[in-house]
């Protein structure tokens, strides 16, 4: 019965030093930080636009000026159009630029993040305007959330 009980007890002993040889102590190792991995993207051009392939866009990047999957980005930069259109809206849109007028469809939220643009929406929930002298116009029945970090933002209706 020792003979069993010994044995037993060595292999058990070795199962764990086999199982922990693996392991270290956390004051021996440095943690070299999540690990790079390269990927491949390439985007569909939309219909009629150039193509996207090699450049800084991705599959997974925010489409400008249009809405996919329920988010829109509606950019105003230096070489930009100053006034643009959504006619169909989206769940939320992102309006990134100044001095700029957009005209959306129905909306939940609008992210306004720049200063004295005009933003013409039927009806939206929620508006978040960064920005300074920024106005909403809505239709005459709507009551959305305004959150602002600026001043003179305001919502009127038309």
């Amino acid at each position: 019965m020792t003979t069993t009980s010994t044995l037993i007890s060595l292999v058990t002993a070795v199962a764990l030093g086999a199982g922990l040889a693996g392991c270290t102590s956390a004051s021996s190792t440095s943690d070299p930080g999540p690990s790079a991995t390269t990927t491949s993207t390439t985007t569909a051009p939309p219909p009629g636009g150039p193509s996207t392939a090699g450049g800084d866009s991705t599959a997974t990047d925010p489409a400008d000026d249009t809405c996919v999957d329920g988010f829109a980005w509606m950019t105003f930069g230096d070489d930009e159009l100053r006034t643009k259109t959504l006619p169909d809206g989206c769940d939320t849109v992102i309006v990134d630029g100044s001095d700029a007028e957009l005209t959306l469809g129905p909306t939940r939220v609008v992210v306004v993040m720049g200063d004295r643009n005009t933003v013409d929406v039927p009806r939206v929930d929620q508006v978040d305007a960064m920005g300074d002298d920024n106005t909403i116009r809505l239709e005459a029945d709507t009551d959305p959330v305004l959150n602002t970090d600026g001043t003179g933002n305001v919502i009127t209706t038309r």
